[in-house]
Parts: structure tokens; C-alpha cells; sequence
């Protein structure tokens, strides 16, 4: 199975990720949705229809995306071709789990996780942003680490967009 090149959705286009391009956007993409988050006030916890998450979610969510990231980048420099654990996305959700973070917390923790996966990346060789893994068992895409790289920021750029339309629509 080949790996998505766009995201239907938000048009993110990974070819258009380099692999200098990786730090500065998801640098900045975290540090803005960490910052809408902590701005939203009360609305943070409401989901502004049943088909959306709420901001909170929308955060943790991508908090547990870095850290799965991370370990995939990791892994698949240490085992040839590795599988990534599945992230389970929406059972965390339906489950409660995001239920008792704050949203200090979660803002510090996007930051933080982001700064953590960055380190990790900036050791990779070029050789290694070429080696291969399976993204999940869900999502059993071939990709390389780079392109896995480009998630990260895919996900910390969509879903900030995905906290200010969930402020635009509980205006």
C-alpha cells in the first residue's frame, strides 16, 4: 500500500515538506495551536457539533500523534521496515480518556513533545530520513521516516486549523 501524497481534506501536500522545512513549521504550527488553545476560555471543552472534536481534544490528540511519531522515527532506525503501533484515535476520545487534562497542561505538553521529536529528528543522516517503515497496522502505508516526519507537521497544521474553525463556529 503507498502512502497518502495529499491530505483530501486540508490539501497538505508531503512532497512539499524538506527536510529542513520539518522544524519551522511544526515549531510553528504547535506554538500557535498551543496558544489558541489557551486563549479559547471556556469553549475548550465543547465540541461545537457531534461530528467535531473540542479544542481540548482536537490537542491531545495531536500530543499523542508526537509521541507516537517520535517512537516510529526512532524505531525504524534501529529494525528494517518496523510497524507503528496503532494510535486508536478515536477510542481515546469515545473512551474519555482526554476527559481530566487540562489545558495548561496540554499546552505545555504540545510544546514540549514538539521540542522532543525535533531533537530526535535533527540527529537523523540523510540516509536515515530515507529508511522505510509501515505506518500502522491501520494504516499499513510504507512510507519513509521523512515522509513520517512530514505527519507530524501534516497533523500539528491541520488540526490548528481544525481549533480555529471550532472558534469560528462557537462564536
Amino acid at each position: 500500500m503507498t502512502a497518502p501524497t495529499t491530505c483530501d481534506v486540508c490539501g497538505f501536500v508531503y512532497a512539499g515538506v524538506t527536510p529542513g522545512d520539518v522544524a519551522p513549521r511544526l515549531t510553528a504550527a504547535t506554538t500557535s495551536l498551543a496558544n489558541v488553545m489557551a486563549a479559547s476560555g471556556d469553549v475548550v471543552r465543547i465540541r461545537p457539533s457531534e461530528q467535531r472534536w473540542s479544542i481540548l481534544e482536537y490537542a491531545c490528540h495531536l500530543r499523542d500523534v508526537l509521541i507516537s511519531i517520535r517512537e516510529r522515527l526512532i524505531l525504524a532506525t534501529i529494525v528494517d521496515v518496523p510497524t507503528g503501533v496503532a494510535l486508536h484515535r478515536d477510542e481515546r476520545v469515545e473512551r474519555g480518556f482526554y476527559r481530566n487534562d487540562s489545558v495548561d497542561d496540554v499546552a505545555e505538553d504540545i510544546r514540549m513533545l514538539s521540542r522532543l521529536l525535533l531533537t530526535t529528528y535533527a540527529v537523523l543522516s540523510a540516509h536515515d530520513l530515507q529508511r522505510r517503515l509501515i505506518y500502522s497496522p491501520v494504516s499499513p502505508n510504507e512510507v519513509t521516516i521523512l515522509w513520517a516526519a512530514a505527519q507530524a507537521v501534516h497533523e500539528a497544521e491541520h488540526h490548528l486549523a481544525d481549533v480555529e474553525e471550532n472558534l469560528t463556529l462557537l462564536a
